[in-house]
């Protein structure tokens, strides 16, 4: 799909339909909207006095302009009340208008700038911020479906602005909004993947190509490796699989070899997990091919954070293998040894994804010194139950890092929120038989679990992210703006733009 930036008018834009926008509450259309409901005759007035354009938040109605524009259709969006309207809200007014107008056929549309005008955002932003709804409200997954789609594609998606002298400004934004976006459409093909086909072997393929293609370096960590640096908890998990496991790693040098080690963006990527020998129940089961959703974001954030060229070291470590019973397999009473000689007992298989991090987080910093360290993970059933779809909770060392993570998620509209890690939470995770358990059981699951991981960072600056339920893996999770309610790419925006409002700082 081509995406660009056009200098031109709403009122003599050729094509199949065009985007506009009202506030809830207003009578009368004003800006872009006005300017197409005086050609229109009124017609957008009297659509509105009548209720049947109530410019509620998620509303798209389409009006046909039966000849007297050039183009077929309008379609107006709503923004929702304008003392609620947030940079967010914009992405969600292109997303659903886009998705609005390619249901009804069109392939070529164009759509204003949402939120610059009454808005009160600042231009380039708000175009950012159209871009990334366009892209993400767009994408389906439809890669193992033989029957033709019923809805279409669109090709071309024109961002109309009327001054000549913002044009470039805005076209730059555009396009920074287009790689993010595209990127955390990467993440969610990854995450919506079966698990048969994309084995821990064939995510470190696809994560190669793009190292390759945006000149990252990339090495990949072996199971033979990753014996001999010690990686015991990893392997405990990877030992049930006749998968091959794999560590990725993916370096971008964007300030060069010289400066710092900079970022670390560590994701859990389990391929499959079915809990091991500690089962989990059969429904739903399928959804475990997302428990490498972490991992996807961290691969898809390298591929824009490339693109984009922030002066910033980044690294990405992406821990994948399945987690599958066997007669090999770890089981409930085994102890394992992390590479930095922390000892754990193993009470329950299925809480897997805390080990692999654990030697994830181990190399990450101490042996390539990464700091800050961000790690995202489908990790707890817990999250779901505390924060449900809408928000990711984290935990961190950190109030600086913990500040930012919050801005970037407002931001993003991967909204973050912190939650506690008092020393009394990780008494819970003491073990009789080693130094730490892997599970504590349900009572302050996500806490335990966040302790857990915090044995391995020592005092770098770190944050972990569970994403089990923002994600939509867990949980009643629905489609919402330019959101899937499945496998949604998150934490990709968050991880890109933490990249660059850290570079910002420098």
């Amino acid at each position: 799909m081509e995406l660009r930036v056009e200098v031109g008018d709403v009122a003599t834009w050729k094509g199949d339909g065009v985007i506009v926008n009202l506030f809830e509450g207003v009578t009368a259309p004003g800006g872009a909207s006005r300017a197409l409901d005086e050609a229109l005759n009124g017609l957008l007035s009297k659509l509105i006095s009548k209720g049947d354009i109530k410019g509620k938040l998620g509303s798209a109605t389409i009006v046909h302009t039966l000849d007297k524009l050039p183009v077929e259709r309008v379609c107006v969006v709503g923004l929702g009340k304008p003392d609620e309207f947030t940079l967010d809200r914009a992405r969600q007014a292109a997303a659903k208008g886009a998705r609005a107008l390619r249901d009804a056929g069109a392939k070529k549309i164009a759509t204003i700038v949402h939120g610059a005008g009454a808005g009160a955002l600042d231009a380039a932003t708000a175009a950012q911020a159209t871009a990334e709804g366009v892209v993400l409200g767009l994408w389906r997954f439809r890669k193992y479906h033989t029957t033709p789609d019923e809805v279409g594609a669109i090709d071309e998606v024109v961002i109309l602005e009327r001054d000549t002298a913002k044009s470039k400004t805005l076209a730059a934004a555009v396009e920074r909004g287009r790689i993010i976006a595209e990127a955390t459409n990467l993440a969610r093909d990854l995450a919506n993947e079966p698990g048969n086909t994309l084995t821990p072997t064939r995510l470190a393929e696809i994560a190669r190509d793009i190292a390759q293609e945006q000149g990252l370096e990339f090495y990949v960590i072996d199971r033979a490796q990753a014996r001999e640096l010690g990686m015991g908890a990893f392997l405990g998990v990877a030992q049930g699989s006749d998968e091959p496991p794999a560590i990725i790693v993916m370096r971008y040098w964007g300030a060069g070899h010289d400066a710092a080690p900079g970022l670390g963006l560590v994701g859990k990527a389990i391929t499959f997990d079915s809990g091991g020998i500690s089962l989990k129940p059969a429904e739903n089961m399928q959804d475990m091919k997302g428990d490498m959703a972490g991992g996807a974001a961290a691969i898809a954030a390298m591929q824009a954070i490339a693109q984009l060229k922030p002066s910033i070291n980044v690294t990405a470590i992406v821990p994948s293998t399945e987690n599958l019973p066997s007669g090999k397999a770890y089981k409930p009473g085994d102890i394992l040894k992390a590479s930095n000689g922390k000892t754990i007992e193993v009470v329950n298989t299925d809480a897997e994804g805390r080990l692999v991090l654990a030697d994830a987080l181990v190399y990450a910093i101490h042996t390539l010194k990464l700091s800050p360290a961000v790690d995202a993970a489908t990790l707890t059933g817990s999250m779901v139950v505390a924060l449900g779809n809408y928000r990711t909770g984290f935990f961190s060392n950190d109030n600086t890092l913990s500040a930012l993570l919050f801005q970037v998620g407002e931001e993003t509209g991967e909204k973050n929120w912190a939650l506690p890690m008092d020393e009394e939470y990780r008494e819970q995770i003491k073990s009789d038989w080693a130094d730490i358990k892997n599970s504590s059981g349900r009572p302050a699951g996500s806490i335990t679990a966040a302790w857990f991981l915090r044995h391995f960072v020592d005092q770098t600056p770190w944050a972990h992210l569970d994403i089990a339920g923002s994600v939509g893996m867990m949980g009643d999770a629905k489609e919402r703006g330019y959101q899937n309610k499945w496998g949604n790419g998150t934490p990709t925006r968050t991880f890109v733009n933490l990249a660059l409002a850290l570079a910002a700082k420098k």
